[in-house]
This record gives C-alpha cells, structure tokens and sequence, in this order.
C-alpha cells in the first residue's frame, strides 16, 4: 500500500481532504444536514469594506494561508480574512445563504449551484467587475459556458478545472512486452494478459464510487474517449439512451467485474483505497485527475511511483472528460468594489496581470488546469508540470476535453449525477441491462425544468 496522499502544497493537508473540499458534488444542495463553522484568519465585522471574507472548506487552511498573507501584504489597506467550514461545505453554505447570514464575500463552489444561488439572488453577477470580457476571452473552451447563469451574465470565474487522466504501470507493461493501450479493446487484451500471467490480479483499478461523482465523471470519460461525444448537448439534453459507445462502455465495464479484472469491493472502497491500490502497484491502469496523478508520481506517497506514467486515453477519439470548480461572490457583501478586487486575485489576473493564484496555486502547486489558456501554456507551469506528468501526453489531453455544458450549473445536476453512479453501480453488477440504466437517466434528464 502507498502512503496517505499529502499534499506537496501543504504536508497536513491530504489530496484527499483537499478532494472533499473542491469537489464535494455529492452533497445535495437543501436545507438539511449539519456542519460547523470555523473562522480562521481575520473576521468581517460588517464595519469596514476593507475587511473582507474567503468562504471555504476548512480542510484547505494551510494551502491558502500564503495566499491570504499575499494579498493582505499586496492589497493593503484591504485586508482578506477567512471563513472555514468543518464538514459539509456546500450543504452548511447553502443554508447560510438562503437563511440570508452569510457575512462572507467570496466563496466557491463545485458544478450545480450556480442556477439556484444566482436565481436566488445568492451570488452576484460579475458583469461590472473591471476586465471581465478579458479574462473571458483567454479561458479555455468550454469554461465560459460553466459561468453563466439562466440570464446570461457571468456569476463565476474558474478556481479549477480538471480532466480525468489515464495512468499506466510502465513496468507492469514490460512484462508482457507492451505499449499504454491506444484501444479500449487493446486495453481490455492486455488486462487478461496481465491477469493470466500474474502481473496483476486486478489490472484495472478505476473509481467507480459515489463519493464526489466520480463513477459518473468517468463514464463520461470514457464515453468521450471512444467517441459518444458528451453526454449532454448545449440544450441540455442527455445523450444517453440510444447513444452506443455508452452502451459499449457499460458492457465492457460488466466484462472487466464480471472477469475480475476490477477490485470485487471496488464500489464500497473509500478514495484513498482505490487511490493506494494503483499507487501501491497493484493494478496496471487507473484514471483520476491531475492532482492525483502527481500523488501517485510522488515516491512519498507512492511506492510504484517510478514507473507511473500518464498517456492518452485509450480510444477512437482519445478525448477525456472535464469538470471545475468556481468562485463567486456573495450577495450581501458589503464592500462591493473591494470583493471584486478578491474574486480578481483568487480566480482571475489580480490587479498585477500575474494570475497569481490560478498560477501559483492550482496550476503548478496543485498540478490542475487554472481554466487560463495563458497560465496553462506559461513556460514556468509546464516545467512544474514536467515534474510529474508526460507534458507532452498531458498537454495533448487537456486539449481534447469535452465538458458537460451548461447542463452543470443546473440546480438538478448534482441529485442526477448522485443517481447515476447508483445506476451505473447497479447495471455494472447486471441488476439492470445497459440499456436500462441509461434510459433511466436519460428519463431523469428529461424531466427536469
């Protein structure tokens, strides 16, 4: 087994925790469930518009803390305090807001809060927020259209975005004489290969879990890679039921639990288990996002580290799927101009044009795409990326991600994407036919408003 996934940002932080906070998208939004409320750093009293609020998931302290210190030594005479919750970041932030005492400024949040929070009038639009049009301009495809809510105008600006990667075992690989996979039907040749002869006996270890989506965001990957397209059109219509290199992906994912090539306990395995079973070389191919890969490429957590690789998704189209997060900014701030001059610095180019955070942060620390084409191709960002991933394969599959489209911001997403895993769960183990299962979500889509 690898060791737990520490951050390199931040030693006690885990990728993990820093997972729970940034894409917590299996917390339903509502009313219901519980959370403490942390307050670290400097508070807002409501006297002052300089004093100003980050609002996040308190497992994330310590990787922003240089952060805060920056602008509070950079953009004095504004000073950034923080507001942290303990547990269940987006449930607890959803009933600050609608119970009308959020006293932070900026905040962030993962796919499907967007609709609700800004028709709620939760967020503010950013249409007056000075450079805008530009920042918009030099965003990757794709993210602009995550932004947007029902009226049209920008509420968000990207705090990450990720891709799901395929990793490989270059020297699982070697033993049977073998190039990564460009095919799923390559791949699926070379996992009973690997199985027969001992190499592995669980060639395969995917995250097909519920916690943060994840089984759904790698249908979606999947789907992408062979073809399907996304899952969704611009009108926000599934392409599910009917689609067939989804059905394919589900029968080949019947094929590799029905033959053992996955771990039997795989859907009841927690993150960090799916994470050190390929971490820890036991399994020849994974698939994660960024950050994960630059755990696994970290021989502090990772004994199989040396010969972890990331390639192109195997496939017709070698395409991949990709997802973000977002900053917004709160309704009720009360230092309008100043909260824009934050949402700037943690999401956009900061008064200096550097994109300090997007860059700093989430780009070279955290490994992920900043949503910047400028950050993402910065010479600087692709030699820290070189650290840990292929540049080359990774830079070549950054620019084939597909999105989900505007269907995310919908307040119905993330109640969807849970029933999905639980479908794509139950036709893996054949309590339901392929066909079943997605025109059950397909049914599901199409009857949301």
């Amino acid at each position: 087994m690898a060791p737990s996934n520490a951050s390199p940002a931040a030693p006690h932080v885990t990728r993990r925790s820093f997972l729970r906070g940034t894409m917590a998208l299996g917390a339903v939004a509502g009313l219901g469930g519980t959370g403490l409320l942390t307050a670290c750093g400097s508070a807002d009293d409501g006297g002052s518009p300089n004093d100003l609020q980050m609002h996040h998931d308190a497992a994330v302290g310590p990787l922003f803390k240089p952060y805060v210190d920056y602008f509070n030594t950079n953009y004095a005479p504004l000073k950034l305090g923080t507001s942290y919750v303990a547990q269940d970041y987006l449930t607890v932030t959803n009933q600050q807001l609608a119970g009308g005492n959020a006293s932070y400024d900026v905040l962030f949040a993962d796919e499907g809060y967007l609709e609700s929070w800004s028709k709620n009038q939760w967020v503010r639009s950013l249409k007056d927020l000075p450079g805008l049009d530009k920042l918009v301009a030099n965003m990757n495809p794709g993210v602009a259209d995550a932004l947007k809510g029902p009226d049209g105008e920008v509420y968000a600006l990207p705090y990450f975005q990720g891709a799901e990667l395929f990793a490989v075992n270059t020297a699982h690989l070697k033993k049977i004489d073998a190039s990564a996979p460009a095919t799923w039907a390559e791949f699926l040749e070379q996992a009973r290969e690997l199985k027969a002869k001992g190499i592995s006996q669980t060639p395969y270890s995917p995250y097909w879990i519920k916690y943060a989506f994840l089984m759904w965001h790698q249908f979606a990957a999947e789907v992408a890679s062979d073809g399907g397209g996304s899952l969704f059109d611009p009108s926000g219509k599934a392409n599910l039921a009917g689609n067939p290199v989804a059905r394919a992906t589900l029968e080949r994912w019947r094929t590799l639990y029905s033959e053992g090539l996955v771990p039997k306990d795989l859907f009841t395995t927690d993150y960090g288990g799916v994470t050190n079973v390929f971490g820890g070389g036991k399994s020849s191919f994974s698939m994660r996002y960024q950050a994960q890969v630059v755990g696994w490429r970290d021989p502090k957590q990772s004994s199989a580290a040396k010969d972890i690789k990331n390639v192109l998704m195997p496939g017709k189209t070698r395409q991949t799927h990709s997802f973000g997060a977002y900053w917004m900014l709160s309704y009720n701030t009360e230092g309008e101009k100043n909260a824009g001059t934050v949402i700037d610095y943690l999401g956009g180019a900061g008064k200096d044009g550097s994109f300090h955070v997007p860059k700093n942060l989430v780009a070279t620390a955290l490994g992920l795409s900043s949503g910047y084409r400028s950050v993402d191709s910065d010479p600087a960002v692709l030699k820290s990326w070189a650290k840990w991933a292929d540049v080359d394969a990774l830079t070549g599959q950054l620019a084939k991600t597909v999105p989900l489209g505007p269907v995310t911001t919908k307040t119905w997403y993330p109640k969807f994407a849970d029933m999905a895993c639980a479908v794509l769960q139950e036709v893996v183990l054949g309590k339901k036919s392929s066909d079943q299962g997605l025109k059950e979500l397909s049914d599901f889509a199409g009857a949301q408003k």
